[in-house]
């Protein structure tokens, strides 16, 4: 069942790039989304380790199909590709080294209180939006 949605996640995908609609990514990514949302929650409460992973794989998925209709309008300006392959090699991997933290953070034994998983949380928080800001200022 779950291979089906991905299947069609992937047609819809490929469907997007052949016919140069760029309205199909936003659904196939949604329903690569769905795919991996449902096999989560049919695994039951147990933390899937490779998340950071699917994570970084979604984001250069959708980063590289809007890429593949942005490329087909035009010639790119030189060193442009290198320049965004290189941030997107950085966000990619900072999405993984956040994620692996949160993840870490999330096994810890809670023995330290509200007051420990507060500052975990708020570090967590901060990684993740200082992670953001370096997405933006990079565009």
């Amino acid at each position: 069942m779950l291979g089906a949605v991905g299947g069609i996640a992937a047609v819809v995908l490929a469907a997007a790039l052949v016919l140069r609609l760029p309205t199909l990514i936003a659904p196939a990514l949604g329903l690569l989304g769905a795919e991996y949302a449902t096999f989560f929650a049919l695994r039951g409460d147990t933390v899937d380790v490779r998340a950071p992973l699917y994570g970084a794989a979604f984001l250069l998925v959708a980063e590289l199909a809007f890429a593949t209709l942005e490329l087909r309008a035009g010639k790119p300006e030189a060193g442009l590709v290198a320049r965004r392959v290189a941030i997107l090699v950085i966000v990619a991997l900072g999405g993984i080294l956040a994620g692996a933290l949160v993840l870490a953070a999330a096994a810890a034994p809670l023995d330290g209180g509200v007051a420990l998983e507060a500052v975990g949380l708020v570090a967590a928080v901060g990684l993740l939006v200082g992670l953001g800001r370096v997405a933006v200022r990079s565009r």
